[in-house]
């Protein structure tokens, strides 16, 4: 009866060790994997808050929240009179030192100017026509223009106001969205940039999509064990919003 007992327990010891076994050797291949309950985040591609490259008045914003815009879509500009009158003084000027060459042509076809009068005619005509250029430059500077083609998220600023380095707007790129996880360490070197993963959208969207790898970090976190990646989503429908969380799941 007691050698009954003590092979009923090896045989549960043995059951016991050969389950723990299992589970273990599957526990692993998911850390290695990198994958399993891995939560992600969908960020926007990319994300500006604009201001004004000078200081001055707010004239007009063109946009408000929710608005999409393309890449060189005025969004906001300065009050711009004077900037307005410099450029018709410039123009002014600049047109005065080409009338002063024209009617001096014929002069220096004849050889009737020395070189140095002819010099001084040709540099005005230049020096002007650079501070043309200048001042459409500045006035250039009085209008911020869109740098991508995005959703604008936020007014920060309204007309009349003056601003001097003050956000005015802010504006996020939806295609492509960015998925930015945290993976083991034991995963690393199991994924590569240009690799395809399944991403798993949850709510409001709860569907699955693919994203390709972009980035895998080369510094680790020492403290966690863990090392960052960056997936490129693409979103050319614009339906997949940013700032929903996400899982990660190996390529089939």
């Amino acid at each position: 009866m007691l050698q009954l007992f003590h092979r009923s327990v090896t045989l549960l010891c043995v059951t016991a060790a050969l389950g723990s076994a299992a589970h273990q050797a599957q526990a692993q291949d998911v850390v290695e994997l990198g994958f399993g309950e891995l939560s992600c985040l969908v960020e926007p591609g990319r994300q500006a808050t604009l201001s004004s490259q000078v200081p001055g008045v707010i004239e007009r914003i063109e946009v408000e929240p929710g608005d999409r815009v393309e890449a060189g879509d005025t969004l906001f500009s300065l009050k711009r009179d004077v900037e307005q009158a410099s450029v018709a003084l410039e123009r002014a000027r600049a047109d005065y030192a080409e009338r002063r060459v024209q009617r001096n042509q014929r002069m220096v076809e004849r050889g009737m100017l020395s070189e140095s009068e002819r010099d001084e005619i040709d540099t005005e005509l230049r020096l002007a026509r650079m501070q043309v250029n200048l001042v459409n430059a500045r006035l250039e500077q009085m209008s911020q223009r869109a740098p991508f083609t995005g959703l604008v998220t936020q007014r920060l600023a309204e007309e009349g106001e003056y601003i001097d380095a003050t956000p005015v707007l802010e504006l996020v790129q939806l295609d492509p969205l960015r998925v930015e996880a945290v993976m083991s360490l034991t995963a690393y070197g199991a994924i590569q940039v240009g690799d395809s993963l399944r991403v798993e959208l949850l709510a409001p969207e709860e569907r699955e999509v693919t994203a390709r790898v972009a980035r895998v970090d080369r510094v680790i976190d020492a403290s966690s064990g863990t090392f960052g990646v960056g997936l490129t989503l693409e979103n050319p429908a614009g339906d997949i919003p940013a700032g929903i969380n996400c899982r990660l799941k190996p390529a089939p």
